[in-house]
């Protein structure tokens, strides 16, 4: 499995408390952490942020790092409580509509595909308040959110239930890139581990993957199943790391 050039990033959001708006967000944040000095996480983890969207010039790249900067994916994820991040996800909206550029606006986009919910709904009013005011995103950025399924592939294993599956994506102006999925039976049909390739025939080389052929919708359902039924909790703190960078992105493309 080949994967694209990877996106470096540390930013990872602290322990929110709960409030709503900005002040109240920042307080709810401050009364929940123990006293770090003059250290800002909001504003360390939005400088994090815009530095890395900064150097990275396609919607694919932008929804990764999105992807790796969540904390979660889903409305309800298994095992983990999404009330404990969400005031400091919001915070760095805030402050990205502080910077209010180019690059601000860009990964605002790259969250209201990739978050959805609250948080993406957040982002995109955000994104158009910026708009409004006269920001724009380079051609590209347009692609963001955009990617839909054409090809699938899914290799079933003979002793239990567990799968690979891939799924091949295709943004409006052509370019396109495949996610792949390992569903494991043992974990209970969560996703072990995950993986980001070129598309099918230029992975390789024009031959063909000898895997079934499936419908697309059938290989996101499966997908889907097996992201609702994995601890993120652990897949956060113990599990393959591949997890956590490509579950939100996973699960944008595969949520009803």
């Amino acid at each position: 499995m080949r994967e694209e050039r990877r996106i470096s990033t540390s930013v990872r959001p602290r322990r929110p408390g709960s409030g709503s708006g900005p002040r109240a967000r920042r307080r709810a944040i401050e009364a929940s952490e123990p006293a770090r000095g003059d250290f800002d996480e909001v504003a360390h983890s939005t400088a994090l942020l815009l530095a890395q969207a900064g150097e990275v010039e396609s919607a694919l790249n932008v929804e990764w790092l999105v992807s790796r900067f969540l904390p979660w994916w889903g409305d309800e994820p298994t095992h983990f409580n999404t009330g404990y991040f969400e005031s400091t996800v919001l915070a760095i909206v805030d402050e990205l509509e502080v910077n209010g550029d180019s690059v601000a606006l860009t990964v605002l986009h790259g969250i209201e595909a990739v978050a959805g919910g609250v948080i993406g709904e957040a982002a995109a009013a955000t994104g158009n308040r910026l708009g409004a005011a006269g920001a724009s995103t380079p051609a590209w950025a347009w692609h963001i959110g955009q990617a839909r399924a054409v090809e699938a592939r899914v290799t079933r294993n003979d002793e239990d239930e567990s799968a690979g599956v891939i799924v091949e994506y295709a943004y409006p102006d052509g370019t396109g890139h495949a996610l792949a999925a390992f569903i494991a039976d043992d974990m209970g049909g969560a996703v072990k581990f995950m993986g980001l390739m070129k598309p099918f025939a230029e992975a390789v080389g024009g031959d063909e993957i000898p895997f079934e052929t499936v419908e697309p919708q059938e290989a996101e359902r499966m997908v889907r199943q097996a992201l609702k039924a994995t601890d993120q909790t652990h897949a956060r703190l113990e599990g393959d790391p591949s997890v956590h960078e490509f579950g939100a992105l996973a699960w944008s493309r595969v949520r009803e």
